[in-house]
């Protein structure tokens, strides 16, 4: 049993900012991420993932990676942790992005903690030396945990957790962070290690991505603050001065190695116009929704409606983070800004608002903006005795809730869309390693929910950009080569969810080059979208037909054969049916396939499913095969309960409706008995 004294320190230490801070980035990203520790690798991983296999250490530093980008702190990473757990694998990368995100939220709340428990200090003293100036410890705790909430939660960060190929973003945003809190600890004790410390982070993140060019002059704007804001026992340093320095060489080695620019997109004053707008709703998110539920019930176009929700709550944070909490709602809006500028000054607004990992260098900023705001609500509560400082903490916490849920819900609904477009992406990985090389029909690219949440900008996914291919997809997923190709065949692509729409990933085709490209396969799979789930059916593929041997089982109107069938039930309940079908002759009329389920009493059954249309899941007509052609047809019947079953399959004519008759087979109609147990048979 644990004794009073023991049981008194547990809860100082439970109670303690820094820990606090540190369960709660642990607990929310584990909430709102954990599972992407189950999906699979996508967009831009299937690429760099087989070129950094094979670049040597030297390629990593000198020269750029596929997409011309200079980051080989990033790389060095991925390749050290592969060695580590045993490879570039999904769970591992995915581990380390939902890790960095966890270490970039806590710092943020620390960053947070440490200024604003410094504020008000007197000339001549620094802010730690006087226990008088410090925060009350509850709104300490309260400032390290808001400020750490709203960076987790943050809803445009979630493309860069959730993503393995965006981790730069995390690592940048925690390296930043800790050379603020080092810079500032350095200068507040007069200690250089700190400062040296701070000085190669901000070496380190420059080289890990380009926006890390962005913690120089953080640190020279912190300077700045902490001169004007009395934080400092010796104003003058030239440590600034290092900083500058390592900026400008920074940026001139990586000009040398990517040999472009940063601003090299073309932008134009419009798309600045509308990345400013962008950035708004990020630096606002909580209050952001306001602007689409106007959009939703009025007639305010979404930019109108998102500066009137922008333009309101800028003013309440900087009325209240400007008398209260100012060095730090100044750090938090320099932040801001400076980490906005690549995005701001290179990116093209309809690119920028596709790729929204591009505002999470950004929510550290955001995050001590508002964390300034709630605590100075917070204390002002406090200071008014006629007030009840318990009835204002659960007001704040209340607002806090209510107006962080539809992030957390943005989070959670993306989640769920790279959860299902996930489980496509598993089944092509496998079915290319499996049977090497396979056809992968209607592959998802990009998916996208509705109803909005947010008035601007792209809210879906983008798993499978039309820049990666099916053999990277199965490669980088089992190390098969040339395991598969992948084409849109919009002609068969009839779902339509509700609540989501989608568009195809790979070459357009049509009817004769998806024959085409369907012979060149030993399995072809069809993606179907459905309201839960994304799943990837085998539709067949080409069947052998050297050597050959017996009769057909039935042959229809002297022109189509049907070789083989066989009717089975899987352990989940649905009946797979297998046909081999061969054509004799040319077949000029459009004939397609009836294929009914019924229960018991095949002769008068009641029919229970159906599984109508063309071979290959609708996607082969028999006009288009070849005379002498044979090809296995899979098709799937929804799930029943365990009993005796019968499927009729046979042939009939769109145009007239009539069935064509088969040798042996009265009512032009084939028979299979099929049984389903508890546990499929």
């Amino acid at each position: 049993m644990l004794d009073f004294a023991t049981m008194k320190w547990l809860r100082r230490r439970l109670a303690h900012p820094a820990l606090m801070s540190a369960l709660i980035a642990l607990v929310l990203t584990g909430l709102l991420y954990g599972d992407a520790l189950s999906l699979p690798l996508f967009s831009d991983d299937l690429i760099q993932i087989p070129w950094l296999e094979s670049a040597s250490w030297s390629e990593i530093w000198s020269s750029p990676s596929p997409y011309g980008f200079y980051r080989p702190v990033w790389y060095s990473l991925w390749r050290v942790w592969g060695a580590a757990t045993g490879g570039l694998r999904p769970f591992s990368l995915h581990l380390l992005n939902l890790l960095a995100h966890f270490a970039a939220a806590w710092l943020t709340g620390m960053l947070a903690l440490a200024w604003l428990s410094g504020e008000g200090s007197r000339r001549g003293r620094a802010s730690s030396d006087s226990a008088s100036d410090r925060l009350p410890a509850s709104i300490a705790i309260l400032v390290a945990l808001v400020s750490t909430v709203l960076f987790v939660i943050f809803p445009f960060s979630r493309q860069a957790v959730a993503w393995p190929g965006a981790v730069y973003n995390p690592l940048v945003s925690a390296m930043a962070a800790a050379a603020v809190i080092c810079y500032d600890r350095g200068r507040q004790h007069d200690k250089s290690r700190w400062i040296a410390v701070a000085l190669v982070l901000a070496t380190v993140a420059a080289f890990t991505y380009e926006g890390g060019l962005m913690v120089g002059p953080l640190i020279v704007a912190v300077e700045v603050l902490g001169w004007l804001g009395r934080r400092w026992r010796r104003n003058r340093t030239w440590w600034p001065l290092a900083f500058i320095g390592l900026t400008i060489t920074c940026y001139a080695v990586w000009r040398t190695f990517r040999g472009t620019s940063i601003g090299g997109f073309g932008l134009h004053l419009p798309e600045l116009a509308g990345n400013l707008a962008y950035l708004a709703q990020g630096l606002v998110y909580p209050t952001a929704p306001l602007a689409q539920i106007a959009v939703d019930n009025s007639a305010l176009p979404p930019l109108a409606s998102l500066l009137v929700v922008a333009f309101a709550t800028l003013a309440l944070l900087a009325w209240s983070g400007l008398r209260e909490g100012r060095t730090a709602f100044l750090l938090g809006l320099v932040w801001f800004m400076l980490f906005a500028v690549p995005p701001l000054a290179s990116m093209e607004a309809d690119w920028f608002a596709l790729a929204p990992r591009y505002l999470y260098l950004t929510a550290s900023g955001a995050a001590l903006v508002w964390a300034s705001a709630v605590g100075a609500w917070y204390r002002r509560a406090q200071e008014r005795p006629t007030r009840r400082p318990r009835l204002a903490a659960v007001a704040i916490v209340a607002a806090a809730i209510g107006l962080l849920l539809p992030a957390v819900g943005f989070v959670r609904r993306g989640m769920r869309l790279y959860g299902m477009a996930g489980d496509a992406i598993w089944t092509a990985a496998a079915a290319g390693a499996e049977t090497p090389p396979v056809l992968l029909v209607n592959l998802p690219m990009r998916i996208t929910p509705h109803p909005r949440t947010y008035a601007l900008g792209f809210e879906g996914i983008t798993p499978l950009p039309q820049r990666v291919t099916a053999a990277d997809l199965v490669y980088v997923h089992t190390g098969v080569r040339d395991g598969g190709e992948a084409v849109a065949f919009g002609i068969v692509a009839s779902n339509d969810p509700a609540d989501y729409a989608y568009d195809l990933h790979g070459r357009e085709v049509g009817w004769v080059e998806l024959a085409d490209a369907s012979r060149q396969a030993r399995k072809v799979h069809l993606t179907r979208y459905g309201p839960s789930s994304i799943p990837l059916l085998e539709a067949g593929g080409p069947a052998p037909v050297a050597g050959a041997t017996g009769e057909p089982l039935a042959v229809f109107a002297d022109t189509i054969t049907l070789r083989e069938a066989a009717a089975e039930c899987s352990v989940s309940g649905s009946v797979q049916l297998s046909l081999v079908w061969q054509t004799l002759t040319a077949v000029e009329t459009d004939v397609t396939v009836f294929a009914h389920l019924v229960d018991r009493d095949p002769a008068g059954g009641t029919p229970l499913a159906q599984a109508d249309g063309y071979p290959l899941l609708g996607m082969r007509p028999f006009w288009l095969f070849v005379p002498g052609e044979a090809l296995l047809d899979v098709r799937t019947f929804p799930s029943v309960p365990p009993g005796q079953y019968a499927v009729r399959l046979g042939l009939w004519e769109q145009a007239t409706g009539q069935r064509w008759d088969a040798s042996g087979l009265p009512d032009g109609a084939l028979t299979l008995q099929v049984t389903c147990t508890e546990s499929g048979s």
